[in-house]
């Protein structure tokens, strides 16, 4: 019983400590939060600058810009219709070189064609010599003309119109024995020999040549291109927005990049399609000039109206082509605007009363309602 009594004393002993080293902690915890203090919780809100000047209207002259590159009106590519050797010309076929309006640019060797071409001529002189006797006595009237024909017919040179029949007999006895037809049979053949020359329907400049002297040609092969190059054409792209601004007949002005030289066109046609591409539709310019070049890029300038009370802001700060911001009350604000013209970096608007407070750089997330600082560009 002694030893007994010393253990259960230790365990009760034991375990008031624990409790009260467990009510100790969770008392110097509860003292340490309460000396913690809550945080302060900012009342400023973060306003963002931005940057305005009040607007300025006026009327101005717009000009459209464009550029493009010149290509000669009057180009034909020159192809042959026929088969055979390449002769040349009446000058040599170079690229560079000019031909006078009638000139042979191209020449192809037609020695066995022309040969059947007098073959089938005799046979048609053949043809009407045997019937001269039938002509003498049952067409007495008709034999004179056809044998005037004959005497004059020349198996070189093209036929002459066949005389003109004096009645229905005649007209019958002769489409009987074939006549008509190998008339027409070889006044074709005649048209078929004038492709073995083509001739420069102008005068101009052999562009490119893609054949030499003495080369075998087929029916259906481009030789080269040839030019005109006295008048130009200019394609100049047009924004559908300023098509209504321009019109077939209208002055333009054309400079080369580093403008030292300048030239004056007109408007000739407008093809009103837009370029799903570029979103853009198409002006051609015709021009004429001194020291113009085919392939020469050139920008051009288009007058076209006067616009009155217009403010003129840059491109970026229009917002959906439908607005922009401006500053009201250090108040962001929306205000609706009509693009009348589209420059190269700037745009014309409608719309902003004067001296408003256009933003002059675009604010990231910007908002209508939204609390800004304003600061004015010029200060």
């Amino acid at each position: 019983m002694s030893e007994k009594h010393p253990r259960l004393r230790q365990r009760i002993i034991s375990s008031i400590l624990a409790v009260l080293i467990i009510f100790g902690a969770v008392s110097y915890s509860g003292v340490l939060k309460g000396s913690k203090k809550a945080p302060k919780q900012s009342s400023e809100v973060k306003v963002t600058n931005v940057i305005y000047a009040p607007v300025e209207l006026k009327n101005s002259s717009v000009a459209i810009q464009s550029n493009g590159t010149l290509s000669a009106k009057n180009k034909i590519d020159i192809v042959s219709r026929t088969q055979g050797v390449f002769e040349g010309g009446d000058r040599s076929f170079r690229s560079g070189i000019y031909f006078n309006e009638g000139d042979i640019l191209v020449s192809i060797d037609n020695a066995e064609y022309l040969a059947n071409l007098r073959a089938s001529r005799a046979q048609l002189l053949q043809s009407m010599t045997a019937i001269l006797g039938d002509l003498k006595f049952d067409y007495g009237d008709a034999y004179e003309k056809w044998k005037s024909y004959i005497n004059a017919f020349d198996v070189n040179s093209s036929l002459r119109a066949l005389p003109t029949t004096s009645s229905d007999r005649e007209k019958a006895f002769i489409n009987g024995k074939n006549i008509v037809t190998q008339y027409y049979n070889i006044k074709a053949q005649e048209v078929q020999a004038s492709y073995y020359q083509i001739r420069a329907p102008y005068g101009g400049i052999l562009r490119e040549n893609l054949v030499d002297k003495g080369a075998m040609i087929s029916p259906g092969q481009k030789l080269g291109t040839f030019i005109d190059p006295s008048v130009f054409e200019l394609e100049v792209k047009i924004n559908p927005a300023e098509l209504k601004m321009i019109s077939v007949g209208k002055s333009v002005t054309l400079t080369n990049g580093d403008k030292s030289q300048s030239w004056n066109g007109r408007i000739t046609r407008i093809n009103k399609i837009i370029d799903p591409q570029s979103q853009s539709a198409l002006a051609i310019v015709e021009v004429r000039g001194k020291d113009l070049r085919e392939g020469m890029f050139l920008q051009a300038e288009i007058s076209t109206v006067e616009l009155s009370d217009v403010a003129e802001i840059a491109r970026n700060l229009v917002v959906d082509e439908a607005y922009v911001f401006v500053v009201a009350d250090s108040i962001l604000q929306k205000q609706a605007i009509e693009v009348k013209h589209v420059a190269d970096k700037t745009v014309f608007v409608t719309g902003i009363q004067p001296n408003a407070w256009v933003v002059q750089k675009p604010v990231t997330g910007a908002y209508e309602g939204m609390k800004v600082n304003p600061i004015n560009l010029s200060e």
